[in-house]
């Protein structure tokens, strides 16, 4: 299947022919709106290490081939070579190719971010105004990009058809199901102790990874790293459809911690 290459990602293609993937990269993986650009930024702000985030080449229909394994890890890494040249990669979508891409980078550190589901998912709805309590996905005034479309859809990832919160609520689950299964390698951050105490825990973070603190980022703590949402509450957000991400994410929930 042929696509028209836009600018941004004819850019990268060309760069990538020469740039020379990093061996090792660390990878911040998490589920979109859950905290990945902050920590990704500060981490290497603090750290001097250089990052490169939400590249375009993970954007649809790029991203969705990876994870539907329509592509290998080695022809992906090979297109997007300009990205990963660097010490750290921040990509949520990447998040759903996670344990491929660790094997594929055998000496890799992952970091996971995680959310609390109920406010990720309205985080996430916030973010491409829609309302969380409709019968029906009701596009709102943002014109939505292939990307948006496809997560909200559950395209990027095959799933069938179903009520746009029940979709999201299983991209949630599946993403927190996959930082389970990436053990040692990968270091859980959970976005509400990384807000409560930025400071402490990047710095807790890079010892953990093994990266020297070369830098103060007092002056960073408090930037908006993406569009800050209006922090709604979710059981008004999502009015009846709250009971839906109780059913889907509430076990999963629990064992990290998070009650409905």
């Amino acid at each position: 299947m042929h696509f028209t290459l836009n600018k941004r990602v004819l850019r990268e293609r060309l760069l990538a022919l020469v740039s020379t993937p990093n061996e090792a990269p660390l990878l911040i993986f998490g589920n979109q709106k859950s905290g990945t650009s902050a920590v990704a930024g500060l981490l290497s702000g603090a750290t001097g290490e250089r990052l490169i985030t939400d590249f375009a080449g993970a954007q649809e229909p790029y991203i969705g081939e990876l994870i539907r394994g329509n592509i290998s890890i080695a022809d992906y890494v090979a297109r997007n070579a300009w990205a990963f040249s660097a010490p750290i990669v921040k990509e949520p979508g990447l998040t759903f190719a996670a344990p491929a891409l660790m094997q594929y980078f055998g000496e890799s550190r992952a970091v996971m971010v995680l959310r609390n589901p109920w406010h990720n998912i309205r985080s996430i709805l916030e973010r491409v105004d829609i309302k969380g309590d409709a019968d029906r996905l009701i596009p709102g005034q943002r014109r939505l990009n292939r990307t948006w479309r496809s997560i909200l859809a559950g395209t990027d990832l095959g799933l069938p058809q179903a009520h746009y919160i029940d979709i999201l609520a299983q991209r949630w689950l599946k993403a927190s199901e996959i930082a389970e299964t990436l053990g040692k390698r990968a270091v859980i951050v959970r976005y509400e102790d990384f807000s409560a105490a930025k400071r402490e825990t990047i710095g807790t973070l890079a010892r953990d990874l093994g990266l020297p603190i070369v830098a103060d980022i007092t002056e960073k703590l408090d930037h908006q790293f993406q569009p800050h949402g209006r922090g709604a509450d979710p059981k008004q957000f999502f009015g009846q459809n709250y009971a839906r991400i109780q059913a889907i994410c509430g076990a999963t929930a629990a064992r990290l911690g998070y009650e409905g």
